[in-house]
């Protein structure tokens, strides 16, 4: 059984946390394989059954990829355990996509700063005070996210519903951005922590799947949280995908991710959150939300729907934050 989750310290927290376990209880020989966003493009390339992995994890951006091409299988949710316990946020904001799949739990945007600034990841606002102008960082990869950092802080619409418009309409978010004097854009993790540890920046956005490695390692001087105004956030679903030849298996393991003892194994070493509504806040991440109306009130979803409105203005706000990303580091 060959299991895709993301790649980078995701994937070796879901090796240790949730593979080993798996396989010590079932005698398997399930693996995990890393991942990014070529998921979608390898089974489309491989023999229609005979996919190159049995389960992938998938995103709202990988899930609406997958379920265009007909890649991913329904789930007969009558045979897994566990949904009973999970937010449902989850379902709600699912839509028709949620007959696929189950719910692991999601990633979101966390708000990084140097402890010697003074200054506490409590408000996405900081990034705009003088006193760390020319020392904050974003991401130049993924710049959706970018951009759902000023739609949390304004009040047009509710959450990052400003993301969800025509290029038109959201230039308000980048001139809001270009009034920022960037340190440097990172391009991936490793160059985010290099511009953090050697003071070139003091804050930055941070996703979550990162921000526990790095505290584990740097937390004396550094602190990271989700911000008062909540945060924008992804939900990690992992779906069967069609070909398998490994179903039962792969039925069995997706049981398994809905247990409590693996999610709990999970967030104990990760600072995402699960589906269940019923695990224990671990000691790095306090105000894990408790409730249902935490997880509407601290992740706010780029959703299967805003994919849609966002992917087909793709080019002209790729060419946009270009200019944004040039404006604020020129100079």
């Amino acid at each position: 059984l060959i299991v895709v989750s993301w790649s980078g310290n995701h994937e070796l927290n879901f090796r240790d946390a949730v593979i080993a376990p798996f396989n010590e209880k079932y005698g398997t020989k399930a693996e995990t394989v890393g991942g990014w966003d070529q998921m979608v493009s390898q089974i489309v390339a491989a023999p229609a059954d005979n996919p190159p992995f049995d389960i992938t994890i998938a995103d709202e951006y990988t899930t609406s990829a997958g379920l265009a091409e007909k890649l991913f299988l329904e789930t007969d949710r009558t045979k897994v355990p566990g949904f009973e316990a999970v937010f449902p946020w989850f379902d709600d904001m699912r839509g028709e996509a949620r007959k696929f799949g189950v719910p692991f739990g999601g990633g979101s945007l966390w708000m990084l700063t140097a402890k010697s600034t003074g200054m506490k990841p409590d408000s996405w606002k900081n990034f705009w005070d003088e006193k760390v102008r020319g020392k904050t960082t974003m991401d130049a990869a993924a710049f959706y996210w970018d951009l759902c950092i000023p739609a949390l802080l304004s009040d047009a619409k509710p959450g990052i519903d400003e993301v969800f418009q025509t290029p038109a309409e959201m230039e308000p978010l980048f001139l809001e951005l270009e009034k920022l004097k960037m340190a440097k854009w990172y391009k991936d993790g490793a160059e985010l922590a290099n511009l953090m540890l050697q003071d070139e920046a003091q804050v930055a956005m941070m996703y979550s799947a990162d921000a526990f490695g790095f505290l584990k390692e740097h937390g004396s001087e550094f602190e990271a949280a989700v911000p008062k105004e909540g945060t924008a956030s992804y939900t990690n679903w992992f779906m069967k995908v069609r070909g398998t030849r490994h179903s039962e298996l792969a039925d069995l393991f997706m049981g398994y991710l809905m247990e409590k003892e693996t999610q709990q194994r999970f967030l104990d070493v990760a600072t995402d959150f699960m589906s269940r509504g019923d695990l224990a806040a671990p000691a790095h991440w306090p105000d894990y939300p408790k409730s249902d109306a935490d997880m509407r009130r601290m992740f706010n979803l780029f959703s299967l729907g805003g994919w849609d409105v966002f992917g087909a203005n793709w080019e002209a706000l790729d060419g946009r934050m270009k200019q944004t990303i040039a404006r604020t580091t020129e100079g």
